[in-house]
């Protein structure tokens, strides 16, 4: 008998029960540890919200680093991002840089959403650093999508719209009223705004139109921004069609003609279509990926009509979806692969990380070491999502592209690699990055449990922590023996801890409860329950 889930948007009452409040912060945090959970915990919804939707102050600039490539105009330590370009050479080792920085600020976050939307929106208004060759540029865009990520959407459209990355990547710095280039006004309606189906029905004629209204702008290396040139934007008048009611986009001369953008965004988001495709795409991010007729009417039309009445804000959409019965509904838990980026940054934010700086030669932190930084975004490319650079303008393929939509993120190969690179991270010797050793410090994430010294409890409060659903209890057994390998009774374990809470040097006491946490947890990050959240 198939499971019906609740389809109503009323939001839960009282105080979260701690499998909702794990529930909650799985889908809007980069991974649920000790910290989150104890921030979290005891706390009604609205209290929940109040957190998560605070938007967090903006992050330092980049830096430069010691890198491949030496920046000449830049010394080591302060920012290139208002700088001059370069060359190709010196931008490479910028792009590096940025994504070095990009990655930290992910495993950096708070206990906001800021984050999540942040990547959120890179999939959804999508630049490539690869395919922009600017990091200048690029910096601007990801600051941009930072800056509005708890914000208007009708307004990062509109200023996104002429931001030097953009102009670059979709060609708009070579339209003019001669040649109009339909790159950006085709994806500004079929990708970023108004989606295909579902009732849209724009034409070529309306993608020709947005094209002329777009002509004119240029990107300024020098000023680093969108230049309007009003001697090569089409000033003549723009007509839609029927889909757009008919509308005409009246032509502006002069300096007056950079304006007709906002008319355009105005006609565009005027569509029903507009609130109900971000919706859909909010709900394939946080909730789940297919979308039937009962999700659309609903679920996703009341979220648009929020939406809306808001104005284009996304915060009344996003405190409504993620407060509702319908997103704590039993139906969704664990039922999304972990993107690359849930998966690894997730591990190391839940399990303790400890990074031995060879250069300091001292025990640090992974937020606050960049080289790590670094080696991650390697990482995460390895499994599939390079964050700068998506694979296309559509976004990753694992929220959009039917029937699979996040089963892309799997296959033996991923698969396999997820394995290994925790593998290595659950060593004591850990993964060696150019310098900065790194790994699980698992005494110290298991001393943050009520009850580590009881096999049956800690690896019942363990798999509540780091499992969205619940296992067999064959495999919950199979774990137990691990922990109880070579002992006489579950008192060897207790007596192992007792004595490492008394003295913190007893090496021998460590040693045994090293080995059998570093088997456990790798077979917890083996079971097909951690893919998934």
């Amino acid at each position: 008998m198939a499971v019906v889930p609740s389809y109503s948007l009323a939001p839960v009452r009282g105080i979260l029960q701690k499998k909702d409040t794990l529930h909650l912060l799985r889908r809007c945090l980069f991974g649920v540890g000790h910290k989150e959970l104890a921030h979290f915990s005891g706390k009604t919804i609205e209290q929940c919200m109040d957190i998560l939707l605070r938007p967090s102050p903006a992050p330092p600039e980049v830096v430069e680093e010691d890198y491949d490539e030496i920046d000449p105009l830049v010394p080591k330590g302060k920012t290139w991002v208002h700088a001059p370009y370069e060359s190709t050479a010196v931008n490479y080792g910028r792009k590096l840089m940025l994504k070095m920085w990009w990655t930290g600020q992910i495993i950096n976050r708070d206990f906001s959403l800021r984050e999540k939307m942040t990547l959120f929106w890179h999939n959804h208004y999508v630049t490539e650093l690869d395919v922009v060759k600017d990091s200048r540029y690029s910096y601007q865009y990801i600051a941009l999508l930072r800056a509005h990520a708890l914000g208007n959407v009708k307004k990062l459209i509109t200023d996104g719209t002429t931001t030097p990355a953009m102009l670059v990547y979709q060609n708009g710095n070579s339209s003019t009223k001669e040649a109009p280039n339909e790159n950006y006004g085709r994806e500004l309606m079929e990708l970023f705004t108004l989606g295909k189906g579902h009732g849209v029905n724009y034409t070529e004629g309306d993608v020709k139109a947005a094209a002329r209204v777009l002509t004119g702008w240029k990107d300024d290396k020098d000023a680093i921004k969108g230049v309007f040139y009003p001697d090569l934007h089409d000033d003549t008048d723009k007509k839609f069609s029927a889909y757009f009611d008919n509308k005409v986009i009246s032509g502006r001369k002069g300096a007056d003609g950079a304006n007709e953008i906002g008319d355009l965004i105005e006609l565009i988001f005027s569509r029903k279509e507009a609130a109900r495709y971000i919706c859909r795409n909010l709900y394939r991010w946080f909730v789940y990926s297919k979308i039937d007729e009962e999700v659309e009417a609903r679920i996703i039309t009341p979220l648009a009509d929020i939406y809306r009445q808001s104005n284009c804000e996304i915060i009344p959409v996003l405190k409504t979806l993620l407060s509702s019965e319908h997103f704590f509904d039993a139906v969704f838990r664990g039922c999304l692969v972990k993107s690359p980026v849930d998966f690894l940054v997730g591990a190391a934010q839940q399990v303790n990380v400890k990074v031995y700086d060879t250069k300091a030669n001292v025990y640090t932190d992974l937020v606050r070491c960049h080289e790590p930084w670094l080696q991650f975004h390697l990482y995460l490319e390895d499994l599939s999502q390079r964050i700068g650079d998506p694979p296309s303008v559509a976004g990753w393929a694992a929220y959009y592209q039917e029937p699979k939509f996040h089963q892309w993120w799997i296959n033996s190969a991923s698969l396999s690699l997820r394995s290994k690179i925790l593998g290595g991270l659950s060593t004591h010797e850990g993964l060696v990055f150019n310098g900065p050793r790194v790994s699980f410090d698992f005494i110290s994430f298991v001393s943050g449990f009520a009850d580590p010294a009881t096999v049956d409890a800690f690896t019942d409060d363990c798999t509540d922590l780091m499992l969205a659903v619940p296992i067999s209890t064959r495999s919950k057994d199979k774990l137990k023996a691990t922990l109880r390998s070579n002992m006489q009774s579950d008192r060897d374990w207790k007596k192992a801890w007792q004595s490492l809470r008394k003295d913190p040097e007893n090496m021998e006491a460590r040693s045994v409860l090293e080995t059998r946490l570093t088997q456990f947890f790798r077979e917890v990050m083996n079971l097909t329950e951690y893919q998934m959240m």
